[in-house]
């Protein structure tokens, strides 16, 4: 399969530049007559690159698994997220969601374990059909040793396996489909398939259409054991014949219900994703379906303290079901295909927590709590804790919250885009900076103090098209690349009387753009040395691509003093190993500082590693690169995101780099003891 991306990479552009680089007349003259006012450094060879100095391990955050188990269409890991999931007799677990980016549209789980191989769906113009080898998807069933899949690509295709040997599934055929299936239930010889505006009734046998009914904005159905069907219809729950006609029954008091099942014992399950966040069971044997049992705590996330994780606290609700024993799975997906995040629990009939898998993660750059020595990680939506003792990679994580509020905001982009994050600890509140996979600028977001953990967007700054954007220790913003070549710096103020974080947008500090500079992409400010820095273009160089940071990279002291002092220049940062000739090798996309040293990430793979590159902050020279170990598989995706990495330096000396990693469904940690 192509490495490819989820609505990315979409406007590529080169501009060529050829004017004489004044930088370099001037390091001429300047050894010419035996002057440095500023280092300048010569550029990296592949060849040259080599570990850091010390010792350093490769671990990760925010899947279950690392990733190894093997290349393309192998491998250990949870699925960005989920649509739908279905439960077989014998515990067995199998979600599907339009696209994971290494593949896993369908994923098979089974007493906290993940499938190794991968489904495929291979013959003829099927694996082009949709993403995943031809599985990417919205809907799935199960009967018996058949596994159906109702693809993007609009075919429905049926998968053998042996039921509770997850890595025992093999292609078996497909049918074309003239739409987009949203929900699909399978039961003795029937096949149901929901469309927005009509059910299908298949043969499960031989895949023929055998009835077809209208029903308009249809989302789920499941099958009785007499034949008839509850459909899931809008935020209504019904009851119709195999022909559609109304029996006049429907479950009472929904809010926002998302998937229907049956359990062990013929109850109608539905996830009722309103204010009550619950599994709710009903007795459907009489005239007028009655609750019997609602699963989870009332409010989910909202409950108790906002946001803090419990077993039975349950959120974003996309699916239920029991095995033969009435062991209970709940999946757990923002939605927005990969962007979902997944979440599987599994509980005993008593409600006790038998096992779970998640992942957190898809174009997503997680940040470092700065008060917690590297102890607390956050992401868009979810707070993680990291115990540092832990030697085991992957070991030390694990999720303390969730942050983000599907119920009270439905509309916070958190749920529907992955993004990178900041957090701040100012003047006794936490506020949290996002930016997307295009810059731009920045939203922020304040917490339920002093204990809440869900997030709340109170404001927002930034504008298309701009790159270079920086939030400092004390808070205070910078935009390197605002207009009129400018540089731009909005202080924190405080704290209004509502609990809002104070700027003044319409007055920011202003300074043009240093000489030399002919595009600025990325700019980081150090508020204890008050030190600049600012990478891209000067004049005379070749801008690549979109997004990048460039491939030079300069030093300024005393900034906000007004000193502005230029101490060193470094005009050929690491390039990765792309060969495309109209890009040519490409600049870092990413690059954060912590401690003595510039940490930059890579596009793309050099010498078939994606690595990360180590300079000095002192006089901007090379140290070394990370590149991810066997934990992981020894690989991970392309950065696809300008700030795509965040670092900090412990108290002990050990550095922690955390590096997105969206191929498979988490962030990379680096973990570094340079030594003496």
């Amino acid at each position: 399969m192509v490495k490819a991306h989820y609505a990315l990479w979409a406007r590529w552009y080169m501009r060529i530049d050829r004017r004489i680089d004044p930088m370099l007349l001037i390091s001429a003259l300047c050894f010419l007559f035996g002057a440095s006012p500023a280092a300048t450094l010569g550029p990296q060879s592949q060849s040259a690159i080599q570990s850091p100095p010390g010792t350093y391990r490769t671990s990760w955050v925010g899947n279950t698994f690392g990733g190894n188990g093997g290349e393309n269409g192998f491998g250990y890991w949870v699925q960005d997220g989920a649509d739908e999931i279905e439960v077989t007799p014998d515990g067995t677990v199998i979600a599907g969601v339009a696209w994971d980016e290494a593949g896993r549209c369908v994923g098979l789980y089974k007493d906290g374990q993940v499938n190794r191989l991968l489904l495929k769906a291979e013959g003829g113009d099927l694996p082009d059909s949709a993403w995943g080898w031809g599985t990417g998807n919205n809907a799935i069933a199960i009967r018996g040793d058949i596994i159906y899949v109702a693809s993007t690509g609009k075919r429905l295709l049926r998968f053998v396996w042996k039921p509770g040997d997850i890595n025992s599934a093999r292609f078996r055929d497909a049918r074309k489909m003239d739409a987009e299936a949203v929900g699909l239930a399978a039961r003795g010889d029937t096949l149901a398939v929901v469309y927005p505006d009509a059910v299908e009734l298949r043969s499960a046998d031989d895949l023929n259409i055998i009835g077809k009914f209208p029903l308009s904005a249809g989302r789920d159905a499941a099958i009785a054991t007499d034949g008839s069907l509850w459909v899931l219809a809008g935020n209504a729950v019904r009851h119709v014949s195999r022909t559609g006609k109304a029996l006049g029954v429907s479950v009472p008091a929904l809010e926002r219900p998302t998937a229907l099942s049956f359990d062990n014992r013929g109850r109608l399950l539905v996830c009722e994703n309103g204010h009550r966040q619950q599994v709710l069971c009903f007795d459907i044997s009489s005239a007028s379906p009655r609750l019997v049992s609602a699963f989870g705590v009332k409010g989910g996330l909202r409950s108790g303290v906002p946001g803090l994780a419990a077993p039975n606290k349950l959120f974003a609700l996309c699916g239920a079901g029991t095995d033969a024993a009435g062991n209970l799975t709940v999946a757990m997906s923002y939605g927005n295909g990969p962007n979902g995040n997944l979440i599987l629990r599994s509980f005993t009939p008593s409600g006790k927590l038998r096992w779970e898998v998640m992942a957190a993660a898809f174009v997503d750059t997680f940040g470092f709590d700065p008060d917690s020595d590297g102890a607390v990680v956050y992401s868009r939506t979810a707070v993680f804790d990291l115990d540092l003792k832990q030697t085991t990679p992957g070991r030390e994580w694990r999720a303390r919250a969730f942050t983000l509020d599907p119920v009270g905001e439905p509309q916070d982009p958190r749920s529907r885009y992955g993004c990178s994050v900041i957090l701040r600890h100012l003047q006794g509140r936490r506020l949290l900076y996002t930016i997307g996979q295009y810059a731009g600028g920045y939203r922020l977001y304040t917490f339920d103090e002093p204990r809440g953990y869900l997030a709340h967007e109170v404001a927002q700054i930034g504008e298309s098209e701009q790159w270079a954007w920086d939030v400092d220790q004390k808070g205070g913003i910078w935009h390197g690349d605002a207009p009129g070549k400018t540089i731009r710096y909005y202080a924190f103020q405080g704290w209004t009387s509502d609990g809002k974080p104070k700027y003044n947008w319409q007055h920011p500090q202003t300074w043009p753009w240093p000489e030399g500079w002919d595009l600025i992409r990325r700019i980081k400010y150090d508020a204890a040395t008050d030190t600049l820095y600012l990478t891209g273009y000067l004049a005379g160089q070749r801008v690549e691509t979109w997004g990048v940071i460039g491939p030079t990279a300069r030093r300024y002291d005393g900034w906000l003093a007004g000193k502005r002092a230029l101490r060193w220049t470094n005009r050929d940062l690491p390039r990765d190993g792309n060969s495309d000739p109209k890009e040519g090798p490409l600049t870092p996309q990413a690059l954060d500082i912590a401690g003595d040293y510039l940490f930059v990430g890579m596009v793309k793979p050099t010498q078939g590693k994606q690595r990360v590159h180590v300079l000095r902050l002192a006089d901007g020279r090379y140290v070394g690169a990370f590149a991810p170990g066997d934990d992981v598989g020894g690989m991970a995706g392309w950065l696809d995101m300008p700030y795509a990495l965040q670092a900090i330096k412990r108290r002990n000396g050990e550095y922690l780099i955390l590096v997105e990693e969206d191929f498979r469904a988490k962030n990379l940690l680096y973990r570094w003891r340079p030594g003496s």
